[in-house]
């Protein structure tokens, strides 16, 4: 078995960065992750998400063009049930993918609660540039449903090149104040499942989460393998993160160790002004990375933030990154993102990369040009152009009353089709009038069949094109009774 640790960094170090550039940050992807985490808690108040009943837009597409190829290198595209949504993240802006389409989906958190992404996606389609043979195409699906809260219940994500990138299941339980209860990974190895993770959550009396640990299977037996604590102050901030466990250690045997711990501090408003990180050198925790953030304003997201990693040997924090942004008075967004980084020789900062956005009248990002610095200027020019693509939604837009998928009410097969699909198992008494629609990943209804309910149902899908489809089955008072993606071949 293939020894995978998915503690809290681990998993946020599965974010994809999906960079067009290079830009050099010293600090670990994990460390990255969990910066995005903790801002996001701080969104600004045009990303708050839209209020039940009331029109708004989700982002439906994306897509990154290299000008200097005239070509594309990346893509994506989503699918939503009805009344499911999308922020934006006006904190991190690194890169241009500040939709966070899938990253961790157990951990990706939102205002504090875990298990609930700031995309809600059903399905997710990934096009991208083959680093290997450097052909742009098709790489990645992933599929997700939610309760009735929207926390996330369950994710599939499927690699073209599984190989590489092993193919992850992922399933989440809820309490009854809505946290995250216990959660449950493996990875898929040519159809078996290689290894298994569990993780189980632990909350004071303000429902804030503090502790979880994570248990691997291994040998026929579940060990624990790691366990993180988190600390608060009087406001409810996450002030501590201390993380043990031991990398090296593939008995389960030995006592965890604290390989990370992180202290953060805020402001009066309880915006994160700084985060100090520490890592196991395998001796002791030693100082490594300093990320420091300040404010305008009454904005919730910062307007900079400087990086900054410690020189054990002259005892000094070395400055390593620069990002500030120029936020438009009368918007409150940021139009212009600049980053810079370091020269120690020259003992300045120098231009790295320069972003500036474009908006909607709905306050949603539609256009990212990203100019790469030179060694000596910016080009006239954007190096890369991101597009991003909106769709209007409502809460029950398609008539379907509910959002939830009734697991295991139903069985759909074939997956993947081809001329027909077969439902059987559904839970309703013979006779029930149903009716079962096919939705393509846009939410547009596309097939619709009435019947009376027996014991096997057959809909045809050889005329429909290509691709994933959603089988959503509802009584005749529209309540949902079944709702599962399947794929057209």
């Amino acid at each position: 078995m293939k020894r995978i640790v998915l503690s809290l960094f681990a998993l946020l170090g599965m974010t994809s960065s999906y960079a067009q550039h290079s830009i050099k940050l010293s600090q670990r992807p994990e460390h990255k992750a969990l910066l995005n985490t903790l801002l996001q808690q701080n969104q600004s108040p045009f990303s708050a998400g839209k209020t039940t009943g009331i029109p708004g837009e989700h982002v439906v597409a994306q897509s990154t063009w290299d000008m200097t190829l005239s070509s594309k290198s990346d893509s994506i595209y989503l699918g939503y049930a009805p009344g499911c949504g999308s922020k934006y993240d006006y904190n991190s802006m690194l890169y241009a993918y500040n939709y966070p389409y899938s990253t961790s989906p157990v951990f990706n958190n939102n205002g504090g609660i875990f298990g609930r992404p700031q995309v809600l996606f059903d399905t997710f389609m990934r096009w991208t540039i083959d680093p290997n043979t450097l052909v742009y195409g098709y790489s990645e699906t992933a599929y997700g449903t939610y309760n009735s809260q929207y926390n996330l219940t369950s994710y599939l994500d499927l690699f073209v090149d599984s190989v590489i990138n092993p193919n992850m299941t992922y399933t989440n339980k809820f309490n009854s104040a809505k946290n995250i209860d216990t959660a449950f990974a493996y990875v898929w190895k040519a159809g078996v499942a290689d290894s298994a993770f569990r993780q189980f959550y632990k909350y004071n009396a303000a429902n804030k989460l503090v502790e979880d640990s994570t248990y691997e299977y291994h040998l026929g037996m579940w060990r624990l393998g790691s366990r993180t604590l988190y600390t608060y102050d009087g406001s409810n901030n996450l002030v501590q993160i201390d993380n043990y466990t031991n990398t090296t250690d593939t008995s389960f045997l030995l006592p965890l160790t604290e390989q990370f711990k992180y202290v953060n501090t805020y402001d009066g408003s309880n915006r994160l002004l700084s985060v100090f990180s520490s890592f196991f050198d395998g001796t002791t925790l030693s100082p490594y990375i300093k990320d420091t953030f300040t404010y305008s304003g009454t904005y919730a997201y910062h307007n900079t933030w400087k990086e900054y990693q410690y020189d054990p040997i002259n005892g000094y924090w070395a400055p390593m990154f620069y990002m500030n942004k120029i936020i438009n008075s009368t918007t409150g967004l940021p139009d212009t993102v600049n980053i810079q980084g370091f020269d120690s020789l020259l003992n300045t900062w120098v231009p790295q990369t320069v972003d500036v956005m474009t908006y909607n009248s709905s306050h949603d990002p539609v256009m990212l040009k990203d100019y790469e610095y030179n060694f000596t200027s910016f080009p006239s020019t954007p190096n890369f152009i991101t597009y991003y693509y909106y769709n209007p939604y409502t809460i029950d837009n398609t008539g379907i009353k509910g959002t939830l998928p009734a697991s295991g009410s139903a069985v759909v097969y074939p997956n993947p089709a081809t001329n027909t699909i077969s439902i059987s198992r559904l839970n309703v008494p013979a006779n029930t009038p149903v009716s079962v629609l096919l939705m393509n990943i846009r939410g547009q209804v596309v097939s619709r069949n009435s019947l009376h309910w027996q014991n096997e149902a057959h809909i045809p899908v050889g005329d429909l094109t290509p691709g994933v489809y959603w089988v959503v089955i509802q009584d005749d008072a529209g309540n949902l009774l079944h709702r599962q993606a399947v794929v057209k071949e």
